[in-house]
C-alpha cells in the first residue's frame, strides 16, 4: 500500500507483526463432502506518519513479512478494493481520499465527480447531475434513502464548489460514508448477489478451486490479491 488508509500519508507503512492461523476452506464444488484445511497469515502494520495499525489477511498464507502490503486490508476498512467498482471510480476515490485532510472542499467536489461518473458509465451523460442523477436512480430503481444519499454529494459538491463557506470535517465524512452505501448497493451487492447465484449452478464434480467461507478463494502458491503473471 502506498498511502496510509487512515491518515492518507505517503511517509510509509512498516511492518510490525505476523501471526499464523490454520482455518476450514471447501470445495466450490456444493456436492463435494470435503473440507480442507489452510493456512493463513495475519499481518499487522504502522503508518510511520498517524501512527495507527492496520491489520490485513493473506488467507493463502503464502506471503513473506516484506509482502505485508499485498495482504487484503481488514481493518480499516476498505470497500473500494471491491473488483466490482470500476476503475475509474476506485481511482477517482483513492485520489480524493488522500486529500480529504487536507481540503475538504476539494474531497467533497471530488466525491461529486464520482457520482457524475457512476451515471455516465451507466450510459446518462447529457444534462445536469441533478437530471443524470433522476435517470440513475429510476433506472436502478433506488430506494428513497439512497436517492437522497445521492441529492446529498450533489448538493454538498456544489456548495464545495461555489460557496465561500468551507464544509465541515464530520459533513465530509458523512458524504464519504454515503458514497460507500451507494457504490455497495449499485455495484458490491449486485456482483456479490451474480457469483452466488453462479456458484451456485457449479455442476457436480466440477473443480473451480478451493474458498473460505465468506467465500474468498485460497490463492496458490507464489500468488496473491490482484497478482498478475
Amino acid at each position: 500500500m502506498e498511502y496510509c488508509p487512515y491518515c492518507n500519508s505517503d511517509r510509509g507503512i512498516e511492518f510490525r507483526y505476523l501471526s499464523e492461523y490454520i482455518d476450514a476452506c471447501y470445495s466450490v464444488d456444493l456436492n463435494s463432502p470435503y473440507c480442507y484445511e489452510h493456512k493463513g497469515r495475519m499481518f499487522v502494520a504502522e503508518c510511520l506518519s498517524c501512527g495507527r495499525l492496520i491489520l490485513s489477511d493473506d488467507y493463502g498464507g503464502q506471503l513473506e513479512p516484506e509482502l505485508f502490503d499485498k495482504a487484503e486490508i481488514l481493518y480499516p476498512e476498505t470497500l473500494l478494493s471491491h473488483a466490482s467498482i470500476p476503475e475509474l471510480i476506485r481511482d477517482t476515490y483513492e485520489n480524493a481520499k488522500r486529500i480529504q485532510e487536507l481540503n475538504y472542499d476539494a474531497f467533497v467536489v471530488s466525491i461529486r465527480k464520482c457520482i457524475e461518473l457512476t451515471c455516465i458509465l451507466h450510459g446518462i451523460e447529457k444534462g445536469t447531475l441533478a437530471k443524470k442523477l433522476e435517470k440513475l436512480c429510476s433506472q436502478l430503481s433506488l430506494p428513497k434513502l439512497l436517492v437522497e444519499a445521492a441529492n446529498s454529494i450533489r448538493l454538498f459538491g456544489n456548495k464545495a464548489a461555489h460557496e465561500v463557506d468551507g464544509i465541515h470535517p464530520v459533513n465530509s465524512q458523512q458524504i464519504d460514508d454515503f458514497f460507500i452505501v451507494l457504490m455497495e448497493y449499485i455495484y458490491v451487492l449486485p456482483s456479490k448477489l451474480a457469483w452466488f447465484q453462479q456458484m451456485n449452478k457449479t455442476s457436480t464434480g466440477e473443480k473451480n478451486g478451493l474458498i473460505t467461507k465468506d467465500g474468498r478463494f485460497v490463492f496458490q502458491q507464489g500468488k496473491y490479491r490482484g497478482w498478475k503473471p
